[in-house]
């Protein structure tokens, strides 16, 4: 694929602050026949299936894979499109360090992902506050 074809690419519709940007019109991507893509097994994409599922050894790909899509999102200037990508970037911190307080074998690892969840739920108040304070909607 020549991602030079991509530059003048467009999403359908413009992001709304506080919204993950809508998804992108693919047929005007030069040199790629997504036709012959239905139905494409992932799998075999060199390791990116094993990616994008759970296993026993990564019980967090599901999770990590949300929140790379939840922070797509895109506030109404760089200030907060910010605080709203790292209210996500939190979320899924949060999100995966529950797991391993619940999965993790080592007891080291599971007292240090109680810790992030503590830490980072008061890094997601802190910048909802921001939000507020500054008359924008909570995430």
């Amino acid at each position: 694929m020549n991602h030079d074809n991509m530059a003048g690419m467009k999403h359908d519709a413009p992001a709304k602050p506080g919204e993950p940007m809508p998804p992108m019109d693919h047929s005007k991507m030069q040199g790629m026949d997504h036709g012959k893509m239905a139905g494409m097994d992932h799998s075999k994409m060199g390791g990116m299936g094993e990616m994008m599922r759970n296993t026993p050894a990564n019980p967090y790909a599901e999770v990590g894979m949300a929140m790379h899509h939840k922070m797509m999102v895109v506030g109404t200037d760089a200030s907060e499109t910010w605080i709203r990508q790292m209210i996500e970037h939190h979320r899924g911190a949060i999100a995966m360090s529950k797991i391993a307080v619940t999965q993790a074998a080592d007891k080291e690892v599971r007292s240090m992902a109680q810790k992030v969840v503590t830490m980072q739920e008061k890094e997601v108040a802190s910048l909802q506050s921001w939000l507020k304070r500054n008359g924008k909607k909570a995430q």
